[in-house]
C-alpha cells in the first residue's frame, strides 16, 4: 500500500468511532485516486484489509482502560451475573436455615433448595426463557416466608412456570395423595423434590422435546417411590400409655406385715402381663398406702409401712427381670383413704372395711404399637 493510500486511511479513521473505522477504510482505498491496481489485485488487498483490521480492533479492546462494567457488558450479560448472585444468596440463606429447628427434611425448605438447583442448571445452560427468574421467585419466596416464620404456608406447587409446561398429571396425582397422608412428614423432603423434577421435566419438554425431559421425569418417579417408601415404613405418633393397676394388700401381704406372702402368686403373675402388654417401657411408680389402724397404739408408723410394702413389690418385679432404674417407690401412709369406716366398729369390723384402703397402686408408662 503507498504513503498516498496509507495517509488517506488515516484521515478517514480519525476521531472516528472503532465501528466505523472499517466502512471508512474500504471506502477510502476504493476511491483513492492514486490506487490503480487492477480488480483482481484490488480485491485481494481489500480483503487483507478487512482482516487486518480485525486484528486491530481487538488489540484495541484490550489495552484501554475498563470502564463503567454496565457499559461494558450487555443487559442480557449483567443479568445473567445478577441471577448468579441471587442464587448463592438464596442458597446461604437456606443453607442457614438447615441448621435450624426447621431441619433438612422440612417441606418447604427442600422445596425451595431444589428450586435453586433447578435455577442454578439451567442458568449454567445459558437459558433466556425466563425460567431461572422463575424458579428463584419461588424460592425466595418460600425462603422469606420461613424466614419470618410464617405459619399458613401454603402446599401448592405451580405445576408449570415462565419457560415451561405441565406433564405427567399421573405422577401430580401421586403427589397429591401422598400430601394428604397421615404420616407425609416422614416423606416430606422426597415429595418436594419430586415436584420441582417434574416442572423442571416440563421446562425441558417446553424448550426441546420430550427426550430431554424423560430423565427429570424419571427422577421425580424415583423420588415418590422413596417418599412412599418412607411413609408406609413410617410409625406415625407412637401411643403413650399409662396403665393403674392396684393390688389389694390383703392378697399379698398378712395384716401389719410388709413381707409378700405364698398366696400372692396369681395377684402378681397378672401384674406382670399387664407390664409385658407396654413394648416401651419407661418407668413403673409404686405408692404403698395403709389405712389409719395400728395394733400397737402408734398409726404414724403406718407411712413406714407403705413405703416398705412399695419396696417389696419392687424387690419381686426386679427378681422378674424388671430394670430397676425404672421403678420407683413411695409411700404415703393413710394420708389418701379411699373408704371411711364407723369407729363404733369393733376392731375386726374395722380392719374388714378399711381393707380397700391398704394397697399398693402400680402406675405403668411406656409406649404400645
Amino acid at each position: 500500500m503507498g504513503r498516498e493510500l496509507q495517509l488517506t486511511i488515516h484521515r478517514a479513521t480519525a476521531r472516528k468511532p472503532p465501528d466505523e473505522h472499517l466502512h471508512d477504510i474500504l471506502y477510502a482505498y476504493e476511491f483513492n485516486p492514486c490506487n490503480e491496481e487492477s480488480a483482481m489485485t484490488k480485491g485481494v488487498r481489500l480483503i487483507v484489509i478487512a482482516l487486518l483490521f480485525g486484528s486491530f480492533t481487538l488489540t484495541q479492546a484490550a489495552i484501554e482502560p475498563p470502564g463503567d462494567a454496565s457499559k461494558e457488558f450487555p443487559s442480557t450479560a449483567m443479568e445473567q451475573i445478577n441471577s448468579l448472585q441471587k442464587i448463592e444468596e438464596l442458597q446461604r440463606r437456606g443453607d442457614k436455615l438447615e441448621y435450624s429447628k426447621l431441619g433438612a427434611n422440612d417441606y418447604r425448605l427442600a422445596k425451595a433448595h431444589t428450586w435453586l438447583d433447578l435455577a442454578l442448571g439451567e442458568y449454567y445452560e445459558n437459558e433466556g426463557d425466563g425460567i431461572v427468574s422463575a424458579a428463584i421467585d419461588q424460592a425466595a419466596a418460600l425462603l422469606d416466608s420461613l424466614e419470618n416464620g410464617d405459619t399458613d404456608i401454603g402446599m401448592d406447587t405451580p405445576q408449570q412456570v415462565l419457560g415451561s409446561e405441565a406433564v405427567r398429571p399421573d405422577l401430580w396425582d401421586k403427589i397429591a395423595a401422598l400430601k394428604n397422608h397421615p404420616n407425609f412428614s416422614c416423606g416430606q423432603r422426597s415429595v418436594a423434590e419430586a415436584e420441582i423434577h417434574l416442572v423442571w421435566a416440563g421446562h425441558e419438554k417446553f424448550e426441546s422435546s420430550w427426550a430431554d425431559a424423560k430423565s427429570y421425569a424419571r427422577t421425580a418417579e424415583e423420588l415418590i417411590r422413596e417418599a412412599q417408601s418412607a411413609i408406609n415404613d413410617c410409625a406415625g405418633p407412637v401411643p403413650i400409655v399409662e396403665q393403674t393397676t392396684i393390688l389389694a394388700t390383703a392378697a399379698l401381704f398378712d395384716f401389719a406385715k410388709t413381707k409378700i406372702n405364698s398366696s400372692s402368686q396369681s395377684s402378681l403373675d397378672s401384674l406382670m402381663d399387664r407390664i409385658k402388654s407396654v413394648n416401651t417401657l419407661e418407668e413403673i411408680d409404686l405408692v404403698g398406702h395403709a389405712d389409719h389402724l395400728r395394733a400397737d397404739g402408734h398409726p404414724e408408723r403406718n407411712q413406714l409401712l407403705s413405703e416398705q410394702r412399695a419396696e417389696s413389690v419392687k424387690l419381686y418385679l426386679i427378681t422378674k427381670g424388671v430394670p430397676a432404674e425404672r421403678v420407683h417407690t413411695r409411700g404415703v401412709g393413710s394420708s389418701q383413704p379411699i373408704v371411711d369406716c364407723s369407729t363404733k366398729l369393733s376392731m375386726k369390723q374395722q380392719v374388714e372395711c378399711l381393707q380397700p384402703n391398704r394397697r399398693v397402686e402400680i402406675v405403668l408408662r411406656g409406649t404400645r404399637q
